[in-house]
């Protein structure tokens, strides 16, 4: 294999799996806290993959993070299956970087895998029980009784309920732990019965008129967090705006209630997740907004990472302070610059976090000012100039 362009920031650290030796990094990069692309239940899942004889054809990739799956099955031209567009973004990168073709087949959570049946289906299980539920139940009718279901993670992230989940499919075997992971293999037949999906949740936001409803993917579905609750209760005192943001809007609350107190501005709604991005345009729809004047914007994105419209007078966000099971602040610090390029001059950031999170550092940094707007024992609002 090639050198790799000095471009790619370091850490970049090499899988060696049975297709060959891959360089792999992140996405958000963390130049400051290395960490791997991928982990011991990427590697059980790849070794397990190679000892299917004959070799699968058509192949489905569930939950791939940051593409070392798509990158050592890239001979059998896997397609991709996932909610998450910045992993998707990192898969394409992966192939990129190890002088690959990029142009991965990636079907949105939102939408079911193009086949109609595939020889072999692994993935990682994810981190809502929900959501993998939904993905369980959407995948029974293309299984077949030889196809090969490969599932696994880490054991201390996964459910006691994990293996009765995958019942609902077929016969499960349990592999032995293998460097803290966990792998399920499946054998599906036609009787079995899977446990349902939780229904959607509707919240209802009485004072402004709003009933809120989410994916089972999508943050805070089944009930507003504490943080984002400080953060409504500020928005009465927003800054009058034209251009309003919602950056990384979940099922949209932000933004709705922005559309509720600003009628007149324009909302912009931004995730990564797909589920999201559609319970936030369900929602705007649901309460009768979208037929006003000006339209809303939903954009599925790695934060503004493709945005090149309007600048914002106004961005509200909550940023997570998570990737997967991964705790970091990495995205802040993206969604915190990238916020500051996408602001008009005198525009404002307006953000919510955990107190120990140390936001206001972060901001003073980026921005060169902050203040606070509210806090409570546990969260704090902060608001940013440009």
């Amino acid at each position: 294999m090639s050198s790799v362009s000095p471009a790619y920031p370091d850490p970049m650290t090499t899988l060696h799996c049975f297709s060959g030796d891959f360089l792999l990094v992140r996405r958000p990069p963390e130049p400051n806290r290395p960490l791997q692309a991928w982990d011991a239940a990427d590697e059980y899942l790849i070794d397990s993959f190679a000892e299917i004889s004959p070799r699968p054809e058509r192949v489905l990739i569930l939950n791939d993070q940051f593409g070392a799956l798509t990158v050592a099955l890239h001979a059998n031209n896997p397609q991709n299956w996932g909610d998450s567009f910045t992993s998707r973004l990192a898969i394409e990168e992966n192939l990129r970087l190890n002088h690959l073709p990029d142009s991965v087949a990636y079907t949105p959570s939102t939408a079911i895998p193009p086949l109609p049946a595939y020889e072999a289906i692994l993935g990682r299980i994810p981190k809502s029980l929900a959501f993998w539920r939904q993905q369980l139940a959407l995948l029974r009718p293309l299984l077949q009784e030889n196809t090969v279901l490969l599932l696994a993670g880490m054991v201390k992230h996964l459910s006691s309920d994990a293996k009765e989940i995958l019942t609902g499919l077929g016969t499960v075997e349990v592999f032995p732990v293998r460097k803290k992971a966990l792998l399920f293999r499946v054998t599906p037949h036609k009787d079995a019965s899977l446990l349902p999906s939780p229904p959607e949740t509707i919240l209802s936001l009485s004072e402004y008129s709003l009933e809120i409803g989410g994916g089972p993917n999508v943050f805070a579905r089944e009930k507003i967090d504490e943080g984002t609750q400080l953060l409504l209760d500020q928005l009465p005192r927003m800054p009058v705006s034209s251009h309003i943001a919602d950056l990384g809007c979940g099922n949209g609350l932000l933004g709705l209630v922005a559309k509720r107190l600003q009628p007149a501005a324009a909302l912009y709604f931004f995730d990564e997740s797909y589920q999201a991005v559609a319970a936030a345009e369900e929602n705007y729809s649901r309460n009768n907004l979208s037929s006003q004047e000006p339209a809303a914007l939903f954009s599925v994105d790695d934060g503004f990472s493709h945005y090149e419209g309007e600048l914002f007078d106004l961005i509200l966000c909550n940023p997570p302070f998570h990737q997967g099971h991964v705790i970091g602040d990495q995205i802040a610090w993206q969604m915190f610059t990238q916020s500051k390029r996408q602001l008009r001059p005198g525009g404002e950031l307006w953000i919510v976090g955990n107190r120990h999170l140390n936001y206001h550092i972060k901001l003073k940094r980026i921005f060169g000012n902050c203040r606070q707007i509210a806090a409570n024992p546990r969260f704090v609002v902060l608001s940013a100039r440009r």
